[in-house]
């Protein structure tokens, strides 16, 4: 993924130990409240990543296997490299 540059800001650290987001980090990045972001340390730095949550139903379509299937199926498609069928029965004999 390609990084955005956003300009330097300085913030201060509130009461409770909060702080805001920049509106133009916020509207850049796509963050809204109730978002979840992930805090981490890296490097003695402060990196603040939006996490987007899916369903537990949905996992599979974004685990590497599937996002990769996806991509080769795209490039078939893209290619030309595909079949029509007739029937069930023949698609069935198809994949077999």
């Amino acid at each position: 993924m390609a990084e955005i540059q956003a300009s330097s800001h300085k913030v201060s650290v509130q009461r409770r130990n909060l702080i805001s987001l920049p509106k133009d980090i916020r509207e850049t990045l796509n963050i809204n409240e109730g978002d979840v972001l992930d805090i981490r340390l890296v490097d003695n730095k402060i990196v603040i990543e939006p996490m987007k949550l899916i369903p537990s139903s949905q996992a599979y379509f974004w685990t590497d296997k599937t996002q990769n299937d996806m991509l080769e199926a795209k490039k078939d498609v893209n290619s030309g490299k595909v079949r029509e069928f007739e029937t069930i029965k023949d698609f069935l004999d198809g994949i077999e």
